[in-house]
């Protein structure tokens, strides 16, 4: 069979939008493997409410703020934990709070201390005043999968 010109532009249309797929498939941009952060909780009073994990790129934000992303999980025993997936390489703290009423935020009492029980990342927590940016980072790499333990404190 004979090929027309157009049946002939026509292929090489498909051909060259094919190799172009193929080469935005295989560019870093895309094919850069995320990471993964697992966090594990110690020292729950109680299995009421909720464990909160809240993961900060920006110490603005940090620790009270709303964060990237927010996981809510069931409190199973003495220790619970979160898993944040599909992380891009950079630097991150994490608070945790123990929702014991599951209103999705760190009660305090009238002098502005916690009545619920909370934590972060490095486990870097005071009494008197609120956890520090630069004492609560860790830095993330591509296709890293890192484990943080963090123990609560009431």
């Amino acid at each position: 069979m004979r090929q027309t010109c157009r049946d002939y532009l026509a292929n090489f249309v498909r051909f060259t939008s094919f190799v172009a797929v193929l080469a935005f498939l295989a560019s870093p941009a895309f094919s850069e493997p995320l990471s993964i952060v697992l966090i594990e909780v110690s020292g729950f009073k109680n299995t009421r409410g909720t464990l909160n994990c809240r993961l900060f790129t920006k110490a603005a934000d940090f620790p009270d703020g709303e964060g990237i992303v927010t996981l809510r999980v069931p409190i199973t025993g003495p220790n619970s934990s979160c898993s944040f997936s599909s992380v891009e390489p950079a630097t991150y703290a994490i608070a945790v709070v123990h929702d014991e009423n599951g209103n999705g935020k760190l009660d305090k009492n009238f002098v502005g201390v916690p009545s619920e029980g909370y934590g972060v990342s490095n486990n870097k927590t005071y009494a008197l005043s609120a956890p520090k940016w630069n004492e609560s980072t860790f830095t993330l790499g591509t296709n890293e999968s890192k484990t943080l333990q963090v123990k609560l404190r009431y």
